[in-house]
């Protein structure tokens, strides 16, 4: 099996010490928009991207992709069915919302800022992360 070129980062013909840290997020842009000159590089970007897009998804289709109905979440969430469904239409949620929602589908919800050279977990004042705790589900996982 033929394995596609990979795309390497080229490299920079500059040398820096600890007292460049200063601007190193500079250093990396300049880096990837060398890089993105590079056709399989930028092809390869833009694979992942497309992968990234993928996983995008509205809150139906992630409820619909857990198998649930929104009968099943609105008997777990405390809502009418039309609330449900008013919600999954919703372009602005509040964070204590879509963690409901979220754990009422299974999961947890997790913030990262996202930065050129860094990522960061934002907690907010919930408690222990997104924790919540709400609806029959996230009880029933607590007492496993």
């Amino acid at each position: 099996m033929s394995h596609p070129e990979r795309a390497s980062i080229p490299a920079i013909d500059e040398d820096f010490s600890d007292e460049d840290f200063t601007t190193a997020t500079k250093r990396v842009r300049n880096g990837r928009e060398q890089a993105l000159q590079d056709p399989h590089f930028a092809a390869a970007v833009e694979s992942k991207r497309k992968a990234i897009d993928r996983r995008v998804s509205t809150l139906a289709a992630l409820r619909k992709a857990r198998g649930l109905t929104q009968a099943q979440l609105s008997d777990d969430l405390d809502m009418s069915q039309g609330e449900i469904s008013r919600l999954e239409r919703r372009e602005n949620l509040h964070l204590a919302t879509l963690a409901r929602f979220i754990e009422a589908t299974g999961g947890q919800l997790r913030i990262t800022a996202v930065y050129d050279d860094d990522e960061v977990d934002i907690g907010f004042g919930f408690g222990f992360g997104f924790g919540f705790g709400f609806g029959k589900r996230a009880a029933e996982a607590q007492a496993d």
